[in-house]
Formats: structure tokens, C-alpha cells, sequence
């Protein structure tokens, strides 16, 4: 009974395996997923069995499970140990099979490279396989794998295959010179003589009439040649009507390469100077003024910048980004603003979901705002925030709205500006839209008295944050400082609201200490009686309070010994109640729990007691520099945006200067466009001579001269002659008759039901037949350059044949 039970379960655990097996072969079949579910059970010997076996199926699901593998980094299953099971498979007929031979084959070929060369003499004989795939495959084989002795066959396969046919194949080239150029860096001097060989392959391919060709070629150029413009000169016409039609990285990568040529070998394009009214070459400084449209240049230049039109509804950010660069190096902000690449700009930022390229993008709108205003004066609207804008994102749009605000849209974007302080839960939204209340201020002193107002206000009802508050202070202390004498009553209620709010923070109160000091210059009959005040609570001050309260009383007694020395030609400190009050302050300085205030107390009383007061003068009532709103000078506007703006994006702002020193002669075009090199010219066709079709007549005589009016006929008389056919045989056919139920069924005569559909078909295949033996005899004909005259005579003399039969 026991060993009936044991024979069972072994039985029944034999037919588990088998159906777990049975699954997989299925699952293989259909999903090519078996490595999910069986292949990842299979043990090292189990992998090699499967290598080496003659079952495709199965040296595919070794393979799947050794390159899952590699990919998860999982270190139970050590698959170098299959290197030369997985080699043998190198002659695989099944494609898949060898692109994961080599993927094994490039992480592995280093380690072993005298095995790895065995494969090398497989790989070659791909090169002359009918599947573009497997060529292009067999060359990056060939350049990936990094052994030093497989140079050589590399440069000759390369040579080989520069002349391939296939567009991917030669694609495939220029990235394998590619690869061999990156890999001089770890050769010896001695062993980078093949340089020469691929500048000689890569010149050819630049001549390339395949636009897939050359994309792959502007990136090797940018990569390897950024300095060998010169190379550029016949092929610049060409490259810029292909343009549009390259892929969308190389687009960016050729308009930075011609952006440098023109710079180079153009001449700088003249416009009428509206200021002077004289011809003027164009340059940076062109900038600083509006410049009309009236623009003379290069008749190259001209085509280059035409043909960037159209890629203004591009839907890659760089290709945008780019074209405007274009347009801001080659030509003037009113052909920037024409040439509509301002809209895409933001329609490129509106459609990208990466916040990285948002914050680029929106760095070049701001640059461009900071160049002409008009370029978005119309939409300022779009760069109101939104409720999922936050961090950089909201701060560059918040400073867009800052450089593009005028008389027109004040009013509208400072009420956002409002909403956004008084009602955003980000501070640092608010504080970028408080450093923006600045520029609204700009435009008219009603402005600036309303938001210093508003200021105080929010100020002495809100609870605000330590930052907020410091943020508010600023503000207010760059707008007085411009012009204090008209801003005296907000100076009055700022030190009221110093006095009334004693828990105000600490930064705060330190900088209107700090905007009275200054005022000591200015209006020196409202700073004692402030000083005074400050005196009593001097002990009760945070620290940068309490410095601010010591420059300040050192400012005020700086003023009224100038003002002593004027007027009686000696200082008489006992006299004074400002240097009572500068006494008391000191003395609580000097016993300070901070060292900074310790400092500062013992080298200001030193000047004083020293009696060393034109020093102070100097120190105390220096002027202070103003704010600066608006710059037209690119450079100081890039120095003040320093923080925010990136070393890529000022080496992209950088302006390229012109070559003063081209020349043209008369009767020289270094532009004159070389011959392209078509290689579709040696496809094969597939097509039979049996079977003709309009498709297949008009395909034959494509590569033909298209002036040779006899070929041109010949294939309209047999089009017409073959159409007539067709209608001929389609009216002979019987017409479809629709039958009752009753007729379907219904026993039908045999001679009814098989003589006129029989007799048709019959003279349909003899009517095929003819036709087919008539087309292919004047084939033949033309291949053997017979004439019309011949065809006609051996067509009648076919017919009195039959007849005769």
C-alpha cells in the first residue's frame, strides 16, 4: 500500500514538471516571456545544456535569463562562466539570438579578448548579409567591442561600408568613427594613426544626399570637429534647406554649428542707426536701442535664417531654444520678435513636464524680456502663477512679470502681486513677490507712495514671518533711499511704527535703525529725538539692533561735528547732548555679552577720542549706491541674476563677436556646393519582369532621364493598352443576382450551373495570359532596344498564326 502511494506521488510530481515545462513552451510561443517563469529556475548546468543546444527556443531562454542577470546586478548566478557557450551562438539564424550575443559580447569581450577574437570572423561575414539590420548590428559590434588588435579590421570594415546602399548601415558608420575617435583618449600616441584615416571616411560621408546621414554627421562634427568650420563651406547651401527635415537633436547641434560659421566666414550684416542715422554694423550694442527691420546681410545668411522658420513649431525645447540664439547672434530684436520664435517658446515650456527644462526655458524668456519688452508684452498673463508653481519656477515667472510691467499692465499685475503676498502659503513666493513690488514702484512716484503704504500697513496689522518682515524693510528702505526728501512723511510713520512695535523682529527693526542712520545727511532734525528713544530700550534689543543703534548714534555725532567745525571752527563735546547720548551708548557697548558689539564700540570710540574726525566723515556719511531697476547692459543684468542663472546658461548668452577680418573676392564663392553622393543607385530590385503595374513601370523609370520622351510613351501605351484590357474584362463578367431562399435551395440543372460561369473564367485566364505574354514580349523588346515597328510586325505575325491554327 505504501509503495502504491509512493509510485503515485512520484507520478504525479513527473507530471507536475512536465506541465510546468509544457506551460512554458506555450507561454515562449506566444508571449516570448518563458524567462519570467521557467527560465529563471534553471541552474548553471541546466544553462549551459540550453546554450548548446539545437533548439532555438531553448538558447533564447538562456540567454533571456543570463542577460536578466547582468541587468539586475544579481550576484547568485556568475555569467562570465558561460563565455564560450554563449560565443558558439555567435552563428545563430535567429536575429534575436544574436543581438543578446552581443550584448553578452560587449561586457564581457575586455576580459577575455583571445576568445572573444574568435567571433570576430563571424561578425564580418554580417557585413555582407542581405538584412540591413544585421549589417548595422555587425559594425557596432565591431566598433564597441575595445580591443586593441580589432582595430585595424574596424577601419576596414568601416571603409567598406561607407558606400553600403542602406542608409542605417552608413548611420551606423558614422557613429562606429564615432567610437573609434572617443577611443584614442586610452591609446598610446603611437597607436592613434588611424585619425587621418576617419577624417578622410567622415569628409565623404559629409557629402552624404541622405538627410538621416548627415544628422548622424552633425553629431560626430560637434563632438570630434567643433573647430573645423572650413569643412563647412560646401556644404552649407545644402545643409540649410535640409534642415527641417534632420532629426530634432542634430537640428540643434548643425544651427550651433553654423551660428559659429557665419561668425566666421559672413560678413556682419548693416542697418541704419536710428540714433545717428548712419550705416552700422551690427553688434552688441545694437541692443540698447529699438533698431528697425531694415537690415542688409549675406545672401547665405539670409537663407540660413529662412529655413529656421518653419522649426518654430518644433516640439523640442532645445531646437526653440536654439533658433532664438540664432536670431539673437545673427540678426536684430525685431527680427527675433518677427520671426514669432517668442510664442514657441512658451508653448514649448507650456507642453514639457520636467521641471529642469521649465526653469531653462523660462531663464531664456527672461533674457529675452530683458533684451526687447515687446517680445511678450502681449501675454504677460500666461506667466501669472499657477496653484501647482512652485520653488524656481514661480520665482522666474514672478521676475518675467517683473521686467515686463509698464504704464499699460501696472495696475493688473500688481494686483497679483497683492494676492500672492497676502495669500500664498510659500514663502518663498512671497518674498520673490515682495522683491518684485520694486519695479512696479518704478513707473510713477503715485505708485511707489501707494506700495510703501500698503507696505506699513501690512506690516502693523499682520503677524508676519521674521523673513516676510525683513523682506518688507528692504523694500522700503531701496525706495526712500532713491529720493528721501519726498518720502519724509512715510520716514515719520516708520519710526512711529519702530516705537509702537518694540517685539518687532530683530532684522527688521535693525534695518529701519539702519534707513534713520542714513537719513542723518539728509534730515538731520528728526534723528536726534529717534536716537533718544533708542537709547532707553538699547538693553532690550537683539543684537543686530543694538549694532545698528551704535552706527547710528556714531552717524549723528559724525553730522554734528561737521556741523560745529563749520560754524565755530571747534568741536565742544560737553555742549552736546548727541555725543550724551553717543556716551551712554558706548558704555553699554563696550560691557556687551556679543564680541561683535564689543568690537565695533571700541574701534568707533577710538576714532572719536582720537579726535580723528575727517576719518569719521569718511566712514560714517559715505554715499551709498542706489538700487539699479533697469539695465540695458546684458552683462550687468546677467552679474545681478548671478545666483539664479547657471554657468550653461551665461556661456549661452554669451554674444559671439563678428570676424572683422573676412574678405570676399569677386568671382570666388567658397560657398559653391559640392557634388552629393547618391548611393540608393546601387539597391537591388525586387520587383519581377512578369508583374507590371503602373507602380511598378513608374519605379523603373525613376532612375532614368527623365527628358527621353520614348520611354515616356511606351509606358502610356501600355498603361492605356492594359487598362482597356481591364474594362474589357470586367464587362464580360455576369452581373451579381440576388436569390430568394427558394432558389438557393432549389436543385439547379449541372449544365445551367456550369457552362457560361466556366466559359468566362476561361476567357479571363486566356485574356491574363495574352496580355501577360504581349507585356512581356515588349519588355524584352525594349531591353533589347528593338524598335516599335519590329513589336507591331511580330504582333501580326503572332496573330496570323493563331488564326491559321
Amino acid at each position: 500500500m505504501v509503495d502504491s502511494i509512493s509510485h503515485l506521488a512520484s507520478a504525479l510530481e513527473s507530471a507536475r514538471s512536465i506541465t510546468k515545462e509544457a506551460a512554458a513552451v506555450v507561454s515562449s510561443k506566444l508571449g516570448e516571456s518563458s524567462y519570467t517563469q521557467f527560465s529563471q529556475s534553471l541552474d548553471s548546468e541546466q544553462l549551459s545544456t540550453y546554450l548548446n543546444s539545437r533548439n532555438s527556443r531553448e538558447v533564447k531562454d538562456a540567454m533571456k535569463r543570463i542577460i536578466a542577470t547582468m541587468a539586475s546586478g544579481d550576484t547568485s548566478l556568475n555569467v562570465e562562466y558561460f563565455f564560450a557557450d554563449v560565443l558558439k551562438n555567435i552563428t545563430s539564424n535567429d536575429p534575436k539570438v544574436k543581438r543578446l550575443v552581443y550584448i553578452y559580447l560587449l561586457r564581457f569581450a575586455e576580459r577575455d579578448p583571445d576568445l572573444a577574437l574568435l567571433s570576430v570572423n563571424s561578425i564580418q561575414k554580417l557585413l555582407n548579409d542581405s538584412d540591413q539590420e544585421l549589417r548595422c548590428f555587425a559594425i557596432k559590434a565591431l566598433c564597441d567591442i575595445k580591443i586593441q588588435s580589432l582595430i585595424p579590421i574596424m577601419i576596414h570594415s568601416l571603409k567598406k561600408a561607407v558606400t553600403d546602399p542602406s542608409a542605417l548601415v552608413r548611420v551606423e558608420v558614422v557613429y562606429g568613427l564615432l567610437k573609434l575617435y572617443r577611443w584614442r583618449t586610452s591609446l598610446d600616441e603611437d597607436e592613434v594613426d588611424f585619425l587621418d584615416t576617419i577624417e578622410t571616411l567622415f569628409q565623404d560621408l559629409l557629402c552624404d544626399s541622405e538627410p538621416r546621414v548627415i544628422s548622424a554627421c552633425i553629431i560626430l562634427f560637434q563632438n570630434a570637429y567643433p573647430t573645423k568650420l572650413e569643412w563647412l563651406h560646401g556644404h552649407f547651401r545644402y545643409y540649410c534647406k535640409i534642415l527641417k527635415q534632420l532629426d530634432s537633436w542634430s537640428q540643434s547641434a548643425l544651427i550651433e554649428l553654423l551660428i559659429k560659421y557665419s561668425k566666421t566666414y559672413i560678413q556682419a550684416p548693416t542697418f541704419i542707426n536710428p540714433v545717428t542715422n548712419k550705416k552700422q554694423q551690427l553688434s552688441e550694442d545694437c541692443f540698447s536701442f529699438p533698431t528697425s527691420n531694415e537690415i542688409d546681410m549675406d545672401a547665405d545668411l539670409f537663407l540660413f535664417l529662412n529655413q529656421l522658420l518653419p522649426l518654430r513649431y518644433s516640439s523640442n525645447p532645445l531646437v526653440i531654444m536654439t533658433c532664438c540664439n540664432a536670431f539673437y547672434q545673427l540678426s536684430t530684436p525685431s527680427k527675433l520678435k518677427d520671426s514669432r520664435f517668442s510664442e514657441a517658446l512658451y508653448r514649448v515650456y507650456s507642453i514639457s513636464e520636467s521641471e529642469g527644462i521649465q526653469t531653462t526655458i523660462l531663464q531664456t524668456i527672461l533674457f529675452y524680456a530683458h533684451i526687447d519688452i515687446t517680445l511678450f508684452s502681449n501675454q504677460f498673463q500666461i506667466f501669472f502663477l499657477l496653484p501647482e508653481d512652485q520653488g524656481e519656477i514661480a520665482t522666474f515667472k514672478l521676475k518675467i512679470l517683473s521686467a515686463l510691467v509698464n504704464e499699460m499692465n501696472v495696475k493688473e499685475v500688481l494686483y497679483e502681486l497683492k494676492y500672492y503676498i497676502l495669500f500664498s502659503q510659500t514663502e518663498q513666493i512671497i518674498l520673490a513677490a515682495v522683491e518684485m513690488l520694486i519695479a512696479c514702484a518704478n513707473i510713477s512716484f503715485e505708485l511707489e507712495n501707494h506700495i510703501m503704504k500698503w507696505l506699513i500697513k501690512i506690516m502693523e496689522s499682520n503677524n508676519l514671518s521674521p523673513n516676510v518682515l525683513d523682506s518688507f524693510v528692504d523694500v522700503i528702505r531701496k525706495l526712500i533711499i532713491t529720493n528721501p526728501l519726498r518720502h519724509m512723511k512715510i520716514i515719520l510713520k516708520l519710526a512711529n511704527v519702530l516705537e509702537a512695535h518694540p517685539d518687532m523682529a530683530d532684522n527688521a527693526r535693525a534695518g529701519l535703525i539702519w534707513l534713520f542712520g542714513e537719513m542723518t545727511t539728509v534730515e538731520f532734525r528728526i534723528c536726534p529725538d529717534i536716537l533718544r528713544k533708542l537709547v532707553r530700550s538699547y538693553t532690550i534689543e537683539g543684537v543686530e539692533s543694538r549694532n545698528a543703534i551704535l552706527l547710528f548714534a556714531a552717524k549723528l555725532l559724525s553730522c554734528e561735528v561737521d556741523k560745529q567745525i563749520e560754524m565755530n571752527g571747534q568741536f565742544n563735546k560737553a555742549d552736546s547732548i548727541i555725543a550724551k547720548m553717543y556716551d551712554d551708548i558706548i558704555y553699554l557697548a563696550k560691557f556687551d555679552d556679543e564680541y561683535d558689539v564689543r568690537d565695533r564700540a571700541r574701534y568707533i570710540s577710538s576714532i572719536f577720542d582720537s579726535e580723528k574726525y575727517q576719518i569719521a566723515t569718511l566712514l560714517f556719511q559715505a554715499p551709498k549706491p542706489t538700487t539699479r531697476f533697469k539695465d540695458n547692459n546684458l552683462m550687468s543684468f546677467i552679474q545681478d541674476n548671478e545666483e539664479t542663472i547657471g554657468n550653461d546658461i551665461k556661456e549661452y548668452f554669451n554674444y559671439i563677436p563678428w570676424d572683422e577680418n573676412v574678405e570676399t573676392e569677386e568671382g570666388s564663392d567658397i560657398r559653391k556646393p559640392v557634388d552629393l553622393k547618391d548611393y540608393n543607385r546601387y539597391k537591388k530590385s525586387i520587383s519581377s519582369n512578369s508583374f507590371i503595374s503602373k507602380n511598378n513601370i513608374s519605379r523603373s523609370f525613376a532612375g532614368q532621364n527623365s527628358d527621353s520622351d520614348a520611354n515616356i510613351s511606351k509606358v502610356n501605351a501600355t498603361i492605356t493598352s492594359m487598362s482597356d484590357r481591364t474594362v474589357t474584362t470586367t464587362s464580360s463578367t455576369p452581373k451579381y443576382k440576388l436569390q430568394s431562399l427558394d432558389d438557393f435551395f432549389s436543385d439547379v440543372p449541372a449544365k445551367k450551373s456550369s457552362s457560361k460561369p466556366r466559359t468566362m473564367k476561361t476567357i479571363i485566364i486566356e485574356e491574363e495570359d495574352t496580355s501577360s505574354e504581349e507585356e512581356e514580349s515588349s519588355s524584352e523588346a525594349e531591353e533589347t532596344g528593338t524598335s516599335d515597328d519590329e513589336e507591331e510586325t511580330s504582333s501580326s505575325d503572332n496573330d496570323s498564326s493563331d488564326d491559321s491554327i
